[in-house]
């Protein structure tokens, strides 16, 4: 496996936080090319789109390890923002882009972890061996079946928080999306993915449709606007809801959802 690249993210900071440079010559001494960069706990800002688009590049990551304690991993902030990075590397990289979690003391339980971190490995820094299986994830695609649909997000201070979701293959007969408390949408357009429009017109333009899905409530918008694998429906959201819902159109037969969790 020489000559890949590991990013690593580093979680722990404060008082008492473990350094990083431990954790780096390991990497290295498995033959691995390390780059990385300390955690940026600002949501308000949102500094982790800095680290999805860094994650995008090939000649930066060929695969991303995120390192910290128990509590860095329970923090809601972070599996916020963890979650939004995941999105947008798996979008552009594949499911197949490797993603570890490297557990610096107690690994949390991964029942227990946000919808997109639940497929990802966790590896046991008092495991002589984790390096090793660092560079044998290179080998190895990763576990489960692909999504039937494209999750991704963008966040900039001037222009907001805005998610992308869209069909891989086929064609929804429009699209609604929600999110749960702690989040509110502001705006949405329709567009080609990737790249959010400047502006869009929408048919049938739905706004506050009041949804309970599992348990949880829902504020949602829609649109009939056909999505195919090349087009997105972008939606702005203030705030940082705990879970988001989309799917199809609640008016056509494509009207199942899917519920991911964010915290």
């Amino acid at each position: 496996m020489a000559g890949k690249k590991v990013w690593v993210t580093w979680l722990p900071t404060g008082e008492g936080a473990p350094p990083p440079e431990g954790t780096v010559k390991s990497l290295a001494g498995a033959g691995l090319q390390v780059g990385g960069s300390a955690w940026v706990d600002d949501l308000e800002r949102m500094a982790w789109y800095d680290l999805g688009t860094t994650l995008w590049d090939p000649a930066q990551a060929d695969l991303w390890l995120i390192a910290g304690r128990g509590d860095d991993f329970k923090s809601p902030r972070h599996r916020y923002g963890l979650s939004l990075v995941t999105a947008m590397a798996r979008d552009r990289r594949g499911s197949g882009f490797p993603i570890l979690c490297l557990s610096l003391d107690a690994a949390p339980d991964a029942a227990t972890m946000p919808t997109l971190l639940r497929g990802v490995r966790f590896l046991s820094a008092a495991e002589s061996s984790w390096p090793a299986k660092v560079a044998a994830a290179f080998l190895k695609r990763t576990d489960g079946p692909a999504p039937d649909f494209r999750l991704s997000a963008t966040g900039h201070p001037y222009i907001g928080q805005w998610f992308e979701v869209g069909p891989i293959e086929g064609e929804w007969q429009g699209a609604m999306f929600g999110v749960s408390d702690e989040g509110k949408i502001s705006h949405h357009l329709v567009g080609p993915k990737g790249q959010l429009p400047e502006r869009s017109v929408l048919e049938y333009a739905t706004q506050g449709i009041q949804a309970e899905v599992g348990g949880s409530a829902f504020t949602a918008w829609s649109v009939q606007n056909k999505i195919g694998p090349n087009d997105s429906y972008y939606i702005k959201v203030e705030g940082h809801p705990s879970k988001l819902m989309f799917g199809g159109h609640p008016g056509t037969d494509q009207a199942e959802v899917t519920v991911v969790d964010l915290k």
